[in-house]
């Protein structure tokens, strides 16, 4: 009688060892799979008649939040045109921002969608790594 309890009660304590192990095992897995710490950039956009100028010429993917500055006299706008994410008018001497997040790494294109602005040069590509 004493050795089935024996085994009984090692057979318990072996059984809470192996879960209180895996429960253990799996908890860093699913902190670490939970996903990279959120990355957001901010870059000035100073815009021109008909030019851009960017603080910085590449960000990391993630949320970018462009703040708009118009320099120049002429209304203008600033539009990423593969993520269909466009600001509002900036009259000339104002400003806005345009939150945008980049999920893939590539050359994104951007541009002035007022009027032909594109055509006379309010246009470029951002660059977007890892």
């Amino acid at each position: 009688m004493r050795l089935r309890f024996r085994r009984a009660a090692l057979l318990r304590a072996s059984l809470v060892l192996v879960v209180a192990a895996a429960v253990a095992g799996l908890a860093p897995a699913r902190t670490a799979s939970a996903g990279p710490t959120a990355t957001v950039t901010r870059v000035t956009v100073k815009m021109y008649e008909y030019r851009f100028v960017l603080s910085v010429p590449k960000v990391r993917v993630g949320t970018v939040i462009f703040t708009v500055v118009n320099k120049g006299q002429l209304a203008h706008d600033f539009g990423i045109q593969k993520l269909q994410k466009v600001s509002p008018l900036v009259q000339g001497g104002g400003h806005t921002t345009l939150r945008v997040t980049f999920r893939k790494p590539g050359k994104y294109y951007y541009l002035c969608t007022v009027g032909a602005h594109v055509q006379y040069g309010m246009f470029g590509n951002l660059t977007v790594t890892k």
